[in-house]
């Protein structure tokens, strides 16, 4: 009979999700309900082992009711007699002493998980499961390494078992990296003997073979960033017999939808009448929306420009609504302008006047009252689009 595992990574509950606004919170749950999802998915199938490879949480300090939230999911799968391993990935590891301990050392003094806390060496732990003798060693994400290291280089994994698993939360050579210019492990310092190296870090399933290990990366259970708008995010349930991985197959779990639409901007186009009419097209309370402008911002086009009204039209029509303006700023004559005429955004022509009579003014009370007129100035021009 083989051995059932469900293996997820990178939940990244308590995520900060400041940019959302009033929805933040809403956004945060997104998140919790993928978590969930999984543990539901768990109590349901009852599977030999449940593993998470690291980033459980955001950030060191995820908010009370989060951390409750976890301890009664794993308790409740610790009740099922359904044992848990899991890491510390990059998002959830403390990098000094002086951070503390790690969020999950709490549920490993319950005795509901069994938790690898160290960076440096490998930590091992041995269970019989139907007849067989199953090590799980897992590896915490290292900050202090850098791009050109091995994680796994001259650490030993035991690999006495008759099925050998490690965790580890980090980009793996020959799968895509999410993260460029971070450590990888290299193929050549996976052991021969290891069954399955049940991956975290990268955001993307992925999975591949290297002689008789499986390597895989479930991916995050939500999307993190735009960068990920067309990952499928889910988890994966594997079957492993004292030979090698039998079957592994990826959940899909429903996630709220992320979209960038690029839009080209004519001339001396009207842009927040362009911007609302596709947002009234993409209308959808669920989509979290992105406009990626290319083109040109007139002198015209800009004076009408007006960003935040965009923005709150998409907050009524869409989940939430961001610009990334990439557009080309021409004058209207650029023939007849030298490089020190150049017309600037008005929001740069009052940063530099006024930064400049900052510099000149000697009175402290007057510089005082100038630095308070450009704070004041800067967001007015921001919020009615003057930049």
């Amino acid at each position: 009979m083989p051995i059932t595992i469900l293996h997820t990574s990178d939940s990244h509950l308590d995520i900060p999700a400041i940019k959302f606004g009033s929805r933040r919170y809403e956004r945060k749950n997104d998140f919790l309900k993928s978590f969930d999802t999984i543990v539901s998915t768990a109590l349901e199938k009852k599977p030999d082992l449940f593993l998470h490879s690291g980033d459980l949480f955001d950030g060191l300090n995820p908010r009370n009711p989060v951390r409750a939230r976890v301890m009664e999911a794993f308790r409740k799968l610790h009740e099922k007699q359904i044992p848990i391993y899991i890491i510390s990935g990059n998002h959830d590891v403390p990098r000094a002493r002086r951070h503390g301990v790690a969020p999950l050392l709490e549920y490993a003094r319950t005795g509901f998980v069994n938790f690898f806390p160290e960076w440096e060496t490998i930590q091992s732990s041995t269970i019989n499961l139907h007849d067989l003798e199953v090590e799980i060693s897992g590896i915490s994400f290292n900050p202090t390494l850098g791009p050109s290291e091995d994680p796994l280089h001259q650490l030993s994994i035991p690999g006495k078992g008759d099925v050998n698993i490690l965790l580890a939360h980090y980009n793996v050579e020959g799968l895509r990296g999410t993260f460029p210019y971070e450590p990888d492990i290299l193929l050549k310092s996976i052991p021969k003997n290891l069954t399955y190296l049940a991956a975290g870090h990268n955001h993307e399933y992925q999975k591949q073979q290297v002689g008789n290990t499986t390597i895989c990366t479930p991916g995050s259970t939500e999307h993190v960033t735009f960068s990920e708008e067309s990952q499928k995010k889910g988890f994966v349930w594997l079957e492993i017999d004292t030979h090698a991985v039998q079957k592994l197959q990826f959940f899909p779990i429903e996630t709220r939808p992320m979209q960038t639409q690029d839009v080209t901007i004519p001339a001396d186009v009207n842009i927040n009448q362009m911007l609302i009419k596709e947002i009234d097209r993409l209308r959808n309370p669920q989509l979290i929306l992105r406009f990626r402008l290319q083109g040109v911002m007139t002198i015209k086009s800009a004076e009408q420009y007006r960003r935040t009204e965009v923005v709150r039209h998409g907050f009524a029509k869409c989940f939430s609504t961001e610009i990334v303006d990439e557009l080309e700023y021409i004058s209207p004559d650029p023939d007849f302008l030298t490089p020190e005429t150049e017309l600037k955004p008005p929001i740069t022509e009052y940063r530099d006047y006024v930064n400049a009579r900052v510099k000149q003014e000697k009175d402290l009370e007057k510089k005082a009252l100038l630095q308070k007129a450009l704070d004041r100035g800067l967001a007015l021009l921001e919020d009615s689009g003057g930049w």
